[in-house]
């Protein structure tokens, strides 16, 4: 069999990483001078429209800024306009709250801009059920038993394949199906840690992270996380002075809500913490699909020397989310893992298994791939252009390189989740930033999903909101 190897990277994806990886190093510090926009398509020899977006995509990013009739330059690092961690783990209770949010999603009249999934027609939900189909009719007694826990072999092979084209390394013997992210994320939580331990996050984290913190009675302590380069090494380590720590629940690639990617070095100190302080590290990489290719490290998982890190993936952000498939690589902690799933849901559909596993076999995902990643990041300029535009002067939008939410902080004294009702009568949903925090410590911003089609209505829905919370 021949396996895939990285993808490659697009001109533009290309440029646009020399000046971004230029400008993260401090090789350009703040006000530094960019050229013109002319002189950037003749300095790489790509056409105008290549060069207009790179430009597009770094100022997008925050990474550069424009000044009338001076040009562009190297924008001041972003200081988020929140307090630093408390610094003492707390017990995490969202569930309440998210269950309240989540009611508006079934609302079709309501601009999904709180949802947590991709529009489906962008999605290939068509061709992954047409092989729901056929696994449903090839399915018999037999793949009841062989197909159990750990899952069917032929799905495992294709996503340790996947993650060769992706430039990176997974071991199918560790592998173990699961119904879905989150329950790779609650697996690999049991097997790591006991009820009353304390449980490092990013602050603000997933808010699937911190309910499963919830649910399974242990304590958060949060850690400064950084909008472009991720949690805070820094941070931790002075945590870990204090606090024994059983695990560090993090997204270094695309964070959710901020859409961070931590670099290399900081995953190498990370990883080396671990070792020293003997903590687990629970890596959720949803969202590896959407990432353009090249677009950052290689997982934490890559470099796992000793098996220390439980690695959490899923298909559902980039194919379908019927099939309910995700994975955890769970490194020294398999046969735990393995327990818990049987004890849990014993068994991941196994015709849904069957499905994805031929899908990803047959299907040459990776053209509609890129269009989509293409997709996602002209709606997430647009947007981050309408908040700019229509939010309160002061308002900040952090736009990834990848994915499809936005980071949105609002001057302080805004409370985002006050104000929830209103943005329902004006037809819009948000996340209010509250529900990425324990100890509410972003109530003044808000998560937006870019992952449906932005017309001008829909848009005119959101720059109403934003004049509401202009006017309190």
């Amino acid at each position: 069999m021949t396996l895939d190897g990285p993808a490659p990277a697009r001109l533009y994806q290309q440029v646009f990483r020399h000046w971004r990886d230029a400008i993260a190093s401090g090789r350009l510090p703040a006000g530094a001078r960019l050229p013109a926009v002319r002189e950037l398509a003749a300095r790489h020899n790509v056409s105008l429209t290549t060069a207009r977006r790179v430009v597009e995509e770094l100022h997008a990013g925050g990474w550069i800024e424009t000044r009338p009739r001076l040009g562009l330059f190297v924008a001041q690092p972003r200081q988020p306009g929140y307090p630093s961690p408390a610094g003492q783990p707390a017990p995490v209770s969202i569930a309440t709250l998210a269950l309240r949010l989540f009611e508006a999603l079934r609302d079709p009249a309501i601009a999904p801009f709180g949802s947590p999934f991709i529009d489906p027609a962008w999605l290939d939900i068509a061709g992954v059920n047409d092989h729901l189909r056929r696994a449903v009719r090839k399915f018999s007694p037999a793949r009841g038993l062989t197909d159990l826990p750990p899952g069917h072999d032929a799905l495992r092979q294709q996503i340790v394949r996947r993650a060769l084209h992706h430039g990176f390394r997974l071991q199918q013997d560790e592998l173990l199906i699961t119904c879905g992210a989150m329950e790779a994320l609650n697996l690999a939580l049991k097997s790591v840690a006991r009820p009353g331990a304390v449980v490092a996050v990013e602050s603000p984290a997933f808010y699937g992270m911190l309910y499963a913190i919830e649910a399974n009675g242990m304590q958060a302590l949060e850690i400064r996380t950084d909008p472009r380069t991720g949690l805070d090494v820094d941070d931790l380590a002075q945590a870990l002075g204090r606090h024994r720590i059983a695990a560090c629940m993090l997204m270094p690639s695309l964070q959710n809500p901020l859409g961070a990617i931590m670099p290399a070095a900081a995953r190498a100190r990370l990883l080396a913490l671990a070792g020293e302080h003997d903590f687990a590290i629970i890596e959720d990489d949803a969202y590896r699909e959407l990432l353009p290719p090249g677009g950052s490290p290689p997982p934490l998982k890559h470099h796992d020397s000793d098996g220390r890190v439980l690695y959490c993936g899923t298909f559902a952000k980039a194919f379908s989310p019927a099939p309910r498939i995700g994975w955890l690589a769970a490194g020294r902690h398999t046969e735990t893992a393995l327990l818990h799933k049987l004890m849990n849901t014993l068994s991941t559909s196994i015709p849904n298994q069957m499905a994805v596993a031929s899908y990803l076999r047959d299907s040459r995902p990776d053209r509609r791939l890129a269009r989509l990643r293409d997709t996602l990041a002209s709606n997430r300029a647009r947007l981050a252009d309408t908040v700019r535009r229509h939010f309160p002067a002061g308002s900040e939008v952090n736009t990834p390189a990848g994915g499809f939410f936005l980071w949105v902080t609002l001057p302080l004294g805004c409370d985002t989740l006050a104000h929830y009702p209103k943005a329902l009568a004006a037809g819009v949903s948000f996340v209010p930033g509250a529900l990425f925090s324990p100890s509410g410590r972003f109530g003044h911003c808000l998560r937006l999903n870019a992952g449906f089609a932005l017309d001008e209505p829909v848009l005119a829905r959101l720059a109403e909101v934003g004049r509401q919370l202009q006017a309190g």
